[in-house]
């Protein structure tokens, strides 16, 4: 073996609190981007650590964790978009104006963008929707980003280029400046 491949990554040696504490905000914020209620959002971020927990002793640290996690974190996501039931709109004024330094009229202009943004997301390819949440809300770099979703580096990068292109054709239609 090659001294390259006999190498752990540093991640493989943190007991799994500490690899919790670090990586619980980035997939939280992950699902929370990609699922409507913060609730559930909620409940699926602990079904992922306890997953994680479940099958931390056939963690091989011979790659990211955060790479390991978001896998995880993207199979309990799919798992629930194909049981989803539709469940009532979700109240994002009331914790906009409540989690807002601004005046109550800046938070609904904020809410109004939150809105249009989720709208034009949803109106992506799923390829796209998954490459921009990893990148954006998972805070995943492109290498990681491709071992979740078993795609080569440089496909990634090509869906990321183009989901963004595309997101922003359709803000421009719709009266935004880009």
């Amino acid at each position: 073996m090659t001294p390259a491949t006999n190498q752990r990554h540093p991640d493989g040696d943190l007991p799994f609190e500490e690899l919790y504490d670090r990586y619980f905000e980035p997939v939280n914020r992950y699902l929370r981007y990609r699922v409507d209620n913060t609730w559930d959002a909620d409940d699926l971020t602990t079904a992922v650590f306890m997953k994680a927990l479940e099958n931390f002793s056939k963690y091989r640290a011979d790659g990211p964790f955060a790479a390991w996690i978001f896998r995880i974190a993207h199979n309990v996501y799919v798992d629930y978009m194909r049981g989803r039931r539709e469940y009532a709109t979700q109240d994002v004024m009331l914790e906009l104006v409540a989690g807002s330094d601004d005046g109550p009229e800046e938070a609904v202009l904020q809410g109004e963008e939150v809105k249009k943004l989720r709208r034009l997301l949803k109106g992506l390819a799923p390829d796209y929707r998954d490459v921009v949440a990893l990148r954006y809300a998972g805070d995943l770099r492109f290498g990681q980003i491709a071992e979740v979703l078993g795609k080569t580096e440089s496909a990634v990068r090509m869906l990321h280029h183009r989901a963004l292109k595309q997101l922003r054709q359709k803000y421009v239609r719709e009266g935004g400046s880009a």
